[in-house]
């Protein structure tokens, strides 16, 4: 008996040995991967008072986040149905005109 319960100890410890360093490493390439992405900065401006014109010149998916281009403006972060509804070249629309958008 004694001899039963002292070999499944040594087993487990020998397990766990040849197992943690299996699990070190594919958290450290986890964690590079995430180091290695690209960084996105989200702003929300207040555009009152301002008239912006200009057209569509990018459609991008970064990180599953929908962003459109606008000459001068910069980027702006729409949703999935916006984004579809958008067209390179296209003006810029309405709903990217109104206060915090």
């Amino acid at each position: 008996m004694r001899k039963t319960i002292t070999g499944i100890v040594n087993f487990c410890i020998l397990l766990s040995i040849l197992v943690s360093p299996l699990l070190i490493i594919y958290k450290i390439d986890k964690l590079d991967a995430k180091i290695e992405q690209p960084k996105i900065i989200v702003y929300q401006v207040d555009n009152a008072g301002a008239e912006i014109v200009g057209t569509v010149t990018d459609k991008d998916i970064i990180q599953s986040r929908y962003i459109v281009t606008v000459g001068a403006y910069g980027k702006f972060m729409v949703t999935k149905e916006q984004y579809d509804q958008i067209n390179i070249g296209d003006p810029i629309p309405e709903f990217l005109k109104g206060r915090g958008s």
